[in-house]
């Protein structure tokens, strides 16, 4: 068997293991309620010299490897991007999953064309895949949660006016906002009831969701919680601030959007059409890469994209 087939091999095994742990993944797991209660039961119970059960299952061996990635710095950033993701997947997972996406890349691409450089080229992009839907889905909550900030902080002025506590508010406005806010102030009311402080859950929240705003709302709130004071009418003023902000920028998206897609489409189509030549017909595409002045082709190409997609991103990005 050649090296090749042993690559091909390799790589469809890993899409197996990649597609099925993928399948256990997006199975219904327990809430943060369940796993934290189960974690005070095995504090509790534990006498040092017992073994226990879920350490031998595969759930155990991944917890274990989990552990050892979150003591490395790669393993606690990505843990942290797929939490602001909100992707109930561990970071082994994840890793298994961009494993197994570039494997049936690259095994299409062997299917297409048989070309080694196609091979690689197909591994290369389907690799790119899951970090760039785990970037979409975390601009996608942090947009979402920023546009809905003003009603969910009105709603949490109201329920103080109407002589709720904090933790009460909270819980009310839990029950009545849509995802993603909606989620994110049910583990903040979860974690409290489970002896969790307010100022830690609200740390927490401010982890999971990047947002000036938000660190803006829950500064107040501490600042309240220390010296007291209206805190309804603050929130009233932070919102009506919020929601002045949020409207300037659906405007300013709205006037740079052809810009911004102009840029996207001039860096996306030309590597998307080298990447269908290269897979149809490789032999044709590599005379670019031959070593002379051909060479300087596509160097100048990636060069001159770069730049133009940094400029014009310069451009559009306008603070508010």
């Amino acid at each position: 068997m050649t090296i090749l087939g042993i690559l091909i091999a390799i790589f469809i095994g890993l899409a197996i293991v990649a597609i099925f742990v993928a399948a256990w993944s997006f199975l219904p797991k327990e809430d943060v309620t369940g796993r934290m209660q189960e974690v005070f039961r095995a504090d509790a119970t534990d006498t040092g010299g017992a073994s226990r059960l879920g350490d031998l299952s595969a759930k155990g061996a991944f917890r274990r490897i989990d552990k050892g990635m979150l003591s490395v710095g790669f393993g606690k950033g990505l843990s942290a991007s797929l939490l602001e993701a909100d992707l109930k997947i561990t970071a082994t997972e994840y890793i298994l999953i961009v494993l197994g996406v570039a494997s049936l890349g690259a095994l299409l691409g062997y299917i297409v064309s048989g070309h080694p450089v196609s091979v690689l080229v197909a591994m290369v992009i389907s690799f790119f895949i899951p970090p760039a839907y785990v970037s979409y889905r975390k601009a996608k909550r942090r947009r979402m949660f920023s546009e809905q900030l003003p009603e969910a902080l009105s709603q949490l002025s109201g329920a103080l006016r109407a002589g709720y506590s904090i933790p009460q508010s909270l819980d009310v406005v839990q029950q009545q906002m849509p995802w993603p806010i909606g989620g994110e102030f049910r583990r903040v009311v979860r974690e409290i009831q489970l002896g969790q402080s307010l100022n830690a859950a609200l740390v927490h929240l401010s982890e999971r969701i990047v947002s000036d705003d938000l660190i803006m709302v829950i500064s107040a709130i501490n600042i309240h919680q220390q010296v007291g004071g209206n805190l309804a009418s603050i929130l009233d003023t932070v919102s009506e601030t919020i929601r002045e902000r949020v409207r300037i920028k659906r405007e300013i998206q709205v006037l740079t959007a052809q810009q911004r897609i102009s840029g996207y489409v001039l860096v996306a189509l030309p590597i998307a059409l080298a990447g269908i030549l290269l897979i149809l017909n490789p032999e044709y595409e590599m005379r670019l890469f031959t070593p002379g002045l051909t060479l300087c082709i596509p160097t100048g190409a990636l060069i001159s994209m770069a730049l133009g997609y940094f400029i014009m991103q310069r451009i559009v990005d306008i603070e508010v």
